[in-house]
C-alpha cells in the first residue's frame, strides 16, 4: 500500500517523500501545485496528482485513488504572507478534510505537521497584531 502526502511539493513534503522512497515506500503525492517539485528521478515510487485540500471532494478521490495504509498531511501555510482567512481555510478546514476522508476510508495512520503559531505568541500575523496562540491556531485571534 502506498503513503500519500497532501501537500507533498513544498519544502518539507519533498524531503519527506525522498526519505520514503529511499526506504522502498510507494508514495502518492497531492498537492494544489504539482509542478512545484520533480521527482522524476524516482520513477514509478512516486505518482503526483493535482488536489485541493479546501475540497474534500479533491481530499477523498486521492484518498480512494492512492488506498493508502498511511497519510502525511503537510499542507499548510506558515508565516504571516496570507491574510489570515486564507491561511485559516487552508489549515483548519484542509485538517478536518484529511481526518473526515482518512476516517471514511479506514486509513490506519495519519501523520500531520503543527505551524509555529503553537510555539507561543505571535507579535504580528498578515499586518495585524495577534494574541492568544496565534491567528493560524485555534482558539487564536487578531486585532485590527
Amino acid at each position: 500500500m502506498a503513503i500519500l502526502v497532501i501537500g507533498g511539493t513544498g519544502f518539507i513534503g519533498t524531503r519527506v517523500i525522498r526519505r520514503l522512497t529511499g526506504r522502498g515506500e510507494a508514495v502518492v503525492c497531492m498537492d494544489i501545485n504539482p509542478g512545484a517539485a520533480s521527482f522524476d528521478d524516482l520513477g514509478k515510487q512516486v505518482r503526483v496528482m493535482r488536489g485541493d485540500v479546501t475540497q474534500f471532494d479533491d481530499v477523498m478521490n486521492a484518498m480512494l485513488s492512492a488506498k493508502p495504509s498511511r497519510v502525511i498531511h503537510l499542507s499548510s501555510f506558515l508565516g504571516s504572507e496570507p491574510a489570515p482567512h486564507v491561511a485559516t481555510k487552508l489549515n483548519s478546514v484542509g485538517m478536518d478534510n484529511c481526518f473526515a476522508a482518512a476516517r471514511l476510508c479506514q486509513v490506519q495512520r495519519v501523520v500531520y505537521a503543527s505551524s509555529i503559531a503553537v510555539s507561543g505568541q505571535q507579535k504580528d500575523y498578515g499586518g495585524l497584531r495577534c494574541y492568544g496562540r496565534g491567528a493560524g491556531a485555534l482558539g487564536g485571534g487578531a486585532e485590527v
